[in-house]
């Protein structure tokens, strides 16, 4: 099946996580979302904060939701991608949770209400190609946070680009399906570019997609530039899933943000 790969690329893309939703959960299999909520939950320790509510952005197939509604959190989560969405729906009416799941841009955030802290995690920042772009996200996030809340965000920096994802390809192959990954690190614009072909089983044929997903790689003050204008305080900028102080030098940025009493 791959020697297809050697075909160019459609000239109509899908649209980014649209074919890949469907198996996104094993794609991503590797991930430990139960360590990324004990890492949350600690940094609510830290800040001495008890959210009740918490808005998750870009909560992608809802993994991440699940565990903390399993802990006893209200979770709220917003992603771009109606397929994703319908994946976590469909992912949460099994365990019988009660999670709402909304299909809505984090730029233009499709929730009302106010929630105790809000996350947007797995580096889904870096999807905002521009400054203006975050900054008005991050905006929207401060007309959603109750007072005293916080703002738990990662991004990936350019070493772990480099380090990384620079001209590297993966690849699979199931029963049901089969996918190839190349990715490469632009460094003139800092930007890093993930291509799936992705073949999925339909009845007894394959259908073969392409999807292209691009994320900018902001240094770690630019972040910290953006978020003050934002209106926000940086409460504490963390080298992956610790509480040592980043540095360019970290593969992950955990950043806490939040407003402090003036």
């Amino acid at each position: 099946m791959f020697e297809r790969w050697k075909k160019p690329w459609t000239a109509d893309q899908a649209v980014p996580y649209s074919q890949l939703a469907g198996i996104y959960d094993y794609v991503m299999r590797h991930v430990d979302y139960t360590l990324w909520a004990d890492y949350v939950q600690s940094i609510f320790a830290r800040y001495r904060t008890k959210p009740a509510t918490i808005l998750e952005l870009a909560c992608g197939t809802g993994s991440l939701a699940l565990i903390l509604a399993d802990r006893g959190y209200r979770v709220t989560g917003v992603d771009q991608s109606d397929a994703m969405v319908s994946v976590a729906r469909k992912k949460a009416e099994r365990v019988q949770h009660p999670l709402s799941f909304i299909q809505g841009d984090m730029t233009a955030i499709p929730v009302d209400g106010r929630f105790d802290a809000v996350l947007c995690l797995y580096d889904s920042i870096n999807y905002l190609l521009d400054r203006d772009t975050m900054q008005r996200m991050m905006e929207g996030v401060r007309t959603r946070l109750s007072p005293g809340g916080v703002f738990v965000f990662d991004a990936c920096t350019e070493i772990n680009s480099r380090r990384y994802f620079h001209r590297h390809t993966e690849r699979e192959e199931t029963p049901h399906f089969a996918y190839i990954r190349r990715s490469k690190y632009r460094a003139r614009d800092r930007i890093q570019v993930n291509e799936f072909r992705l073949w999925l089983k339909h009845g007894d044929r394959f259908e073969a997609y392409d999807e292209r997903h691009e994320q900018r790689i902001y240094p770690i003050g630019q972040m910290v530039e953006t978020i003050r204008a934002a209106g926000f305080d940086v409460l504490g900028t963390f080298d992956g899933f610790s509480f040592t102080p980043a540095t360019e030098q970290s593969n992950r940025v955990h950043f806490v943000v939040g407003t402090l009493a003036r």
